[in-house]
């Protein structure tokens, strides 16, 4: 995958939102419109051109998730493991299969992470 910027624009069974991430030489943070927080980490696989990620996403209490579910008083975390594309889908969907169920995720790259300042 290719360091840099990325909005992400997803849909689940109950509505959609937007966020960002950074993507960095193996991690991944970000955050997203009701305030939940991406951190995770991405490696090459083993297969060519698919790279495995695992992020853990922390939903603000009493939040409504786009696939139904709602976190309750305290935050919802969750792990998602997921195998992406080299090209993250190259601006179409990708299905990522969340603990709370599916959701379609588009990635559109912003910039490049620099290297220096």
């Amino acid at each position: 995958m290719v360091n840099g910027f990325y909005a992400i624009y997803y849909t689940g069974v109950t509505g959609s939102g937007l966020g960002v991430l950074a993507l960095n030489n193996g991690i991944i943070v970000g955050a997203d419109m009701v305030g939940g927080r991406y951190d995770g980490t991405y490696k090459q696989s083993a297969i060519a051109g698919v790279y495995d990620a695992k992020v853990r996403i922390t939903i603000p209490p009493g939040s409504s998730l786009v696939t139904g579910a709602i976190a309750g008083p305290q935050p919802l975390s969750m792990d998602v493991v997921m195998t992406l594309p080299e090209n993250l889908g190259g601006e179409q969907p990708i299905l990522i299969k969340t603990p709370t169920g599916p959701v379609n995720v588009i990635f559109r790259k912003l910039r490049d992470y620099p290297t220096t300042i």
